[in-house]
């Protein structure tokens, strides 16, 4: 792998491996959406809330990006290889696409069909530094910022502002999406493994009220289970279920 001289040396995936076989991690990447790498000896955590991913740009881009991400604390990543592109969690990509090589944009090409299947446009946009001699799939347009005819501070400021805002606030609510699924699978888990299952426990390990806990019981009757208050056992019981295992791992 080679290391570009005015680059900060990051752990990459091999150029030798295609980039299919990074499919499983990457996805569990973009799910946890935070990954620490190295920067030498210095470990560096990227983030899609506060990262950009830079690949093969022009020394004029490269100078502007450091500085305008500079001003707005955000974090770049110089990418090694196109596998970083799926592998190191983003909110941009900004890529250099007059200066890939035949394998490289054979690459993009499969990085595309990473996107179409497991990419999510609202939290993650791509800037290429000049027209692309390749076309754009169709259902990847939707990613593509629109490259102007001159990049310079102003519009990288206002576009990096901008999409890093709506990442935060698309993965934000994302975050919050997943918490609850996850504390919904675990009062199932909970009262099937147990029989019984206690407010103070569930807001002791989640942080929530107890008027939360009440909430979620009342959505999974909602879905057809019947859960019920035991008085004397001073918990929720499961009085009916559909047979459906739940499981949280």
């Amino acid at each position: 792998m080679k290391k570009k001289a005015d680059t900060p040396e990051i752990v990459s995936a091999d150029d030798a491996v295609p980039i299919d076989k990074y499919a499983a991690k990457a996805m569990n990447y973009l799910k946890n959406r935070t990954v620490m790498i190295m920067n030498g000896d210095t470990p560096v955590n990227f983030s899609s809330d506060n990262t950009i991913v830079a690949y093969r740009l022009e020394t004029a881009i490269t100078d502007m990006l450091r500085s305008t991400a500079n001003k707005l604390k955000a974090t770049i990543c110089w990418a090694d290889c196109v596998s970083d592109l799926i592998a190191v969690p983003s909110f941009m990509n900004i890529i250099n696409p007059l200066d890939l090589t035949e394998e490289e944009t054979d690459e993009i090409f499969q990085w595309f069909s990473f996107l179409e299947e497991a990419g999510d446009p609202n939290s993650l946009c791509v800037l290429f530094t000049s027209a692309p001699p390749f076309k754009i799939p169709p259902k990847v347009e939707k990613y593509i910022l629109r490259t102007p005819e001159f990049i310079d501070d102003d519009y990288l400021k206002l576009k990096i502002l901008n999409k890093k805002a709506a990442a935060t606030r698309h993965n934000k609510q994302h975050r919050g999406y997943d918490r609850k699924i996850f504390r919904l699978l675990k009062i199932m888990k909970v009262l099937k493994s147990e029989g019984i299952m206690y407010v103070e426990d569930m807001r002791n390990e989640f942080s929530i009220s107890p008027k939360t806990v009440r909430r979620d019981i009342e959505l999974w009757n909602a879905l057809g289970e019947v859960i019920e208050y035991d008085r004397n056992k001073k918990g929720y019981v499961l009085a009916y279920s559909d047979g459906v295992v739940y499981d949280v791992t």
